[in-house]
């Protein structure tokens, strides 16, 4: 009985030992994790401007391979708490408008999603990255995508207009429809930042099937569609400009070919367009680089000649400016000039991809930089 009680002793000395220190580690842990407890309340400010430095490669619907598709930037313009409920997406066809939702802590997850016009569907799944100032610096991780139609379609016209059709095509069963109206504002294609190593300076030595497009002017129908390239200096961290009217304070040229100006007209059926073999009225505007001067207006006779007649221009050459190197940026199949006529487009080349406008899906590792 003796041993007995000894034994409970010293097993409640040991006891009485245990518990205070168990307490205080507790305290500590308590003490030493504040920033737990607030998460549920602390959101980083993730808008901002990113520039997206990745490319997809799609698939078409029936599993041919696509070209490659780039990014330009990722746009967060409003966010209240977790929730963003206005961002933007620059990529090849229509920018997309998304909205989502981002994490608490100091490398949370973000989800975008969104849709355009077209019915094209965007998801962006990230973690966003943080210096030790608590700043946002970048956002990584997977963008998925399921596109109606290759491009976006544009016009700013009064009855004019550019829709995605399913009533005629070249290849494959979706084209873009071009309508003239009574105004002359372009009825467009448009496509931003092709996937493209193709340079100004190249226009001089074109190979047969690195630029042209298929087309179905209606019957009797006059003018025909243009071509409009659009070159600019190679800028590292910065994005290309995708305005249609461009301008501003940009080094770019608009390059315009037209081979199908009056006295041409429709025929009703599906004709190539290939720029290496068309003759063509040419003429062009830009900017020159370093203080934005406006330039061009001329037309061009032959598109070999385009380089050295940009070269010329006084804008250019005040500064010691050249634009051989430019790349190209954008590309427009478009309609100008008043006229009610009907313009099928089809099977776009761009530096001898194919785009044939028909449904495309992708998912890409992408990483955003803010800018």
């Amino acid at each position: 009985m003796k041993n007995k009680i000894r034994n409970w002793a010293k097993a409640h000395r040991k006891l009485s030992v245990a518990i205070p220190t168990m307490l205080m580690a507790i305290a500590l842990i308590v003490t030493m994790s504040p920033v737990f407890a607030d998460w549920s309340a602390a959101y980083l400010d993730v808008t901002g401007t990113y520039l997206v430095s990745s490319s997809a490669g799609p698939r078409e619907m029936d599993g041919d391979r696509h070209p490659r598709v780039g990014f330009n930037r990722l746009i967060i313009t409003t966010q209240v708490d977790k929730e963003i409920s206005l961002a933007t997406l620059e990529h090849l066809g229509t920018d997309i408008d998304l909205d989502g939702i981002v994490g608490p802590g100091t490398r949370p997850t973000i989800h975008l999603y969104g849709t355009d016009s077209d019915g094209a569907l965007i998801h962006v799944q990230g973690r966003v990255r943080s210096d030790r100032a608590g700043d946002v610096v970048s956002i990584s991780g997977r963008i998925s995508g399921l596109i109606t139609s290759d491009g976006s379609r544009w016009d700013n016209s009064a009855d004019g207009t550019s829709t995605i059709s399913v009533a005629d095509y070249h290849s494959e069963p979706i084209s873009c429809l071009l309508t003239g109206g009574t105004d002359a504002n372009p009825k467009t294609l448009l496509f931003h930042n092709p996937y493209s190593r193709l340079r100004l300076k190249n226009l001089s030595s074109l190979r047969a099937d690195q630029l042209g497009f298929w087309f179905n002017l209606e019957n009797a129908k006059t003018p025909g569609p243009e071509m409009m390239l659009r070159f600019a200096p190679v800028t590292r961290g910065e994005p290309t400009n995708t305005s249609y009217w461009g301008g501003g304070a940009d080094g770019l040229v608009d390059i315009t070919v037209m081979p199908y100006q009056a006295p041409y007209t429709g025929t009703g059926a599906w004709v190539e367009c290939d720029l290496a073999e068309d003759d063509a009225t040419i003429i062009y505007y830009g900017n020159d680089p370093t203080d934005f001067t406006a330039f061009g207006g001329v037309p061009v006779a032959d598109i070999a000649d385009v380089e050295a007649a940009i070269n010329a221009e006084a804008a250019m050459t005040a500064d010691g400016d050249d634009a051989s190197n430019w790349v190209l940026t954008m590309v427009s199949i478009e309609l100008w000039e008043a006229g009610a006529r009907n313009c099928y487009v089809d099977d776009v080349t761009i530096s001898g991809q194919l785009y044939t406008l028909e449904p495309n899906s992708y998912l890409s590792s992408f990483r955003a930089t803010k800018q």
